[in-house]
């Protein structure tokens, strides 16, 4: 799964809807321009569908269907700020997306690093919340497919295209729509279920390509949308606040934003610039150079929530601007003895991306165990706070040293039975071949008998190119090669 694709699903109403704090329950519906009484339905949401109000359908045919039909006329400034809102939101996931339509976006994920596509959508949906619009994520291997997959009105299993959930009529304004219907063919199931070269021949290229989308033959590059030159963003108060703790509970989720957004860029806040409007048309502009060039949020937050403590507004707040002046991030060594994480976050974060590398199960701090098992360790988790305890004092080997091979190498070995042990005579298969001049051992080991015991003897071999090997025999026939001498 390479694409993503975020469906804002009836976004013209949902802003609105989202503004006056109206719960997803109550039917309702955008207008027309014109008079109500001679207006029509440009937009209705999903409540509204189950009493069969669709678009298109008057102003008083509706409301003969549902008398409880809310009616919004179109707000252009409240969907501009709403647009302008969800664009930050989605260039803080990545710089790498398209605007598709106005309300779908399609984004590129092969450039991140990403543990599970579950884990990242469930992510993605909690990020959301607080723009309060329904949001429909769908997952493909191609751009088409997210997008038909966010399309979908199956938002259980994201990761999962049905094209039997799509219909025809509704998603896909085909230019034979009539002569498909003629044929039997509501969803897009029943045209991938077709052979290509017939529909072609007889509709044209529009249904082939979209059979081509059907079955991910058709991968189109992304026309990416050119990223903001500035760093601000703003919020209306409706109604005014009269202290600065909602200007701050905002700005946290702004700061957020600002610094994603910052990151993808490759650069840094160096100042912060805020700008407050009052009830009164006053206004209070404030320039706060920070020390050192940041991305951390909580520290801008820190640095205006300090300012705003010892401000004294003349007149509830109506308006808030944030914009960082941004620089190139600075790499500096802040102590020259010491040892301790400057940025136990960043620490985390570092660790999260090799999780989504090498495995969570496979990441950690090795610690050896109380036994006489070779190689026998286990990994603790990797935390800033985490202090491994230090390891017996071993005086340095005298002996060659040995190459251990993780995990051992399966081999065959020819070998005799010499009373209760095996005794090796040549190597037939593995990395090493041949017949095995000097031998020494068996140094026979075990352990661990009240829990799940083991047992293994291990041999020192010579072969004829004089090259050192340990050998291990485990019960009944099993033998490895677990290192080379040198």
């Amino acid at each position: 799964m390479h694409y993503a694709a975020l469906h804002f699903r009836d976004f013209a109403l949902s802003c609105l809807l989202a503004r006056d704090g109206i719960p997803a329950q109550q039917p309702a519906a955008l207008l027309s321009t014109g008079e109500r009484e001679k207006s029509s339905l440009t937009v209705v949401n999903p409540a509204a569908r189950t009493f069969g109000i669709h678009p298109g359908l008057p102003t008083t045919r509706a409301l003969a269907r549902c008398p409880e039909l809310l009616l919004l006329d179109p707000d252009t400034p409240t969907e501009a700020s709403a647009r302008n809102e969800t664009l930050a939101f989605v260039e803080s996931l990545t710089p790498d997306f398209e605007l598709t339509t106005p309300e779908t976006f399609l984004l590129d994920l092969s450039t991140m690093l990403i543990a599970s596509h579950s884990e990242w959508v469930a992510h993605t949906l909690d990020l959301s919340i607080y723009l309060a619009l329904p949001l429909q994520i769908g997952l493909g291997p191609t751009p088409d497919l997210a997008h038909l997959a966010s399309l979908s009105p199956n938002q259980a299993h994201p990761l999962t295209l049905l094209l039997a959930d799509l219909a025809l009529a509704k998603t896909f304004p085909l230019p034979h729509a009539q002569v498909l219907h003629l044929w039997g063919l509501k969803t897009l199931q029943d045209l991938a279920n077709l052979p290509r070269q017939g529909l072609a021949e007889r509709l044209g290229p529009e249904p082939a390509r979209l059979h081509d989308i059907a079955h991910g033959k058709h991968h189109r590059l992304l026309t990416l949308h050119r990223p903001l030159n500035h760093y601000r963003v703003q919020h209306n108060f409706e109604p005014p606040v009269e202290n600065h703790e909602p200007v701050l509970f905002i700005a946290k989720r702004l700061l957020q934003t600002l610094c994603n957004r910052l990151a993808h860029h490759q650069r840094a806040a160096a100042e912060l610039h805020l700008t407050l409007a009052f009830e009164n048309g006053a206004a209070h502009t404030r320039n706060l150079v920070l020390s050192e060039p940041t991305l951390t949020p909580e520290i801008l937050l820190r640095a205006l929530h300090t300012h705003l403590d010892r401000f004294t507004a003349p007149a509830p707040v109506s308006e808030f601007h944030l914009e960082l002046i941004p620089t190139l991030p600075r790499h500096a060594q802040h102590q020259l003895f010491q040892r301790g994480l400057k940025d136990p976050n960043q620490f985390s974060d570092t660790l999260r991306k090799l999780s989504a590398i090498v495995g969570s199960n496979r990441l950690g701090i090795p610690q050896t165990l109380d036994s006489h098992r070779p190689d026998h360790f286990q990994l603790h988790p990797v935390t800033p706070a985490f202090q491994p305890h230090p390891g017996p004092q071993i005086p340095p080997p005298t002996a060659l040293p040995l190459n251990r091979q993780r995990p051992p190498i399966n081999i065959s070995v020819a070998s005799e039975k010499r009373g209760r042990f095996h005794h090796p005579l040549a190597l037939l298969t593995g990395p090493h071949q041949g017949p095995v001049r000097k031998a020494r051992g068996p140094f026979p080991l075990s352990g661990s008998w009240w829990d799940q015991g083991w047992q293994e003897a291990q041999w020192d071999v010579e072969l004829e190119n004089a090259l050192l090997l340990q050998l291990a025999f485990t019960p009944p026939k099993n033998w490895t090669l677990t290192g080379i001498y040198g």
